[in-house]
């Protein structure tokens, strides 16, 4: 048995970890698929990824996101053969041993609504429900296209500027950090960066991620805090299924249940509930 820790992973532990995952998944038709990626951690440096082998075989993997200073999110799975063994749990220790001395104040363990094996762990022994998450799905063919004011285009270098203290304000970072995120979402090959302006002032921003073949997101939908209440998100959405639907047929989002406005808007344009992820909550 041995345990390899890291924030880059090879090739061939990517195939590893997508294999362990399918067969899981298709177990229990799961299908919160984990980010095989450090980039969007505020502390890239730091391991985390957890993979358990035994003979060579992946057997466990732990999956650890780090979205601001204050929380850890876990996410991960074990081979239906090597479960209730502890392997699982000795991932979680090694995790929080290292992140010991860190200012995180809670790990937030994710699990879908309908994983049995996920729910029996965490009702044992993380039993504290922090929030639930869900993935809403709206396809092409659905969506009702309508008029919107304002006017959205891809992020340019001129305004990167404007955009900057959204991206800050939104996601709690500071404008060191802000900017390696803007920079980090302009980079990469399988994103494209919107930004939404009234009068010519960039007030809105948003982000479609283009995970695989046939997973679309939606990510980081952010109105300025000055500019909030006043219809502008409902008018940027719009405005962006108009230019998404143009290459996508089915467009996925990730909401908080502790956010019922996106909650109550996401459903005025069309959007349904496809899974749920329930988030238990372990203090640290």
């Amino acid at each position: 048995m041995n345990t390899c820790t890291t924030n880059t992973l090879t090739k061939d532990q990517e195939e590893q970890i997508r294999k362990l995952q399918e067969l899981v998944f298709k177990e229990e038709q799961l299908e919160n698929e984990v980010f095989l990626s450090s980039e969007m951690n505020i502390t890239k440096e730091k391991p985390c990824f957890f993979l358990r082998y035994e003979n060579d075989e992946l057997i466990c993997f732990l999956d650890a996101f780090f979205p601001s200073s204050r929380e850890i999110e876990i996410n991960g799975f074990t081979h239906p053969a090597f479960r209730r063994r502890g392997h699982f749990t000795a991932l979680v220790q090694e995790a929080l041993q290292t992140y010991q001395g860190m200012p995180f104040a809670q790990a937030l363990f994710q699990c879908e609504l309908n994983s049995k094996s996920g729910k029996a762990y965490l009702q044992k022994r993380y039993p504290s429900l922090d929030r639930s998450e869900y993935v809403m799905a709206l396809a092409k063919a659905d969506w009702k296209s309508r008029p919107a004011r304002g006017t959205l285009g891809k992020l340019e270098k001129h305004s990167r500027s404007q955009a900057l203290p959204i991206t800050c304000e939104a996601f709690g970072m500071d404008p060191v950090s802000g900017e390696k995120e803007l920079e980090f979402l302009i980079s990469d090959p399988g994103r494209e960066v919107y930004v939404y302006a009234q009068d010519e002032q960039v007030i809105g921003m948003l982000n479609v991620h283009r995970e695989s073949e046939d997973r679309v997101m939606l990510h980081g939908v952010a109105i300025r805090s000055s500019d909030r209440g006043k219809g502008y998100g409902k008018a940027m959405l719009c405005l962006a299924l108009d230019e998404i639907f143009k290459t996508v047929d089915t467009l996925l989002l990730e909401v908080d249940s502790e956010n019922p406005p996106a909650l109550s808007l996401y459903r005025s344009l069309g959007f349904e509930v496809r899974s749920q992820v329930d988030y238990h909550r372990l203090i640290l």
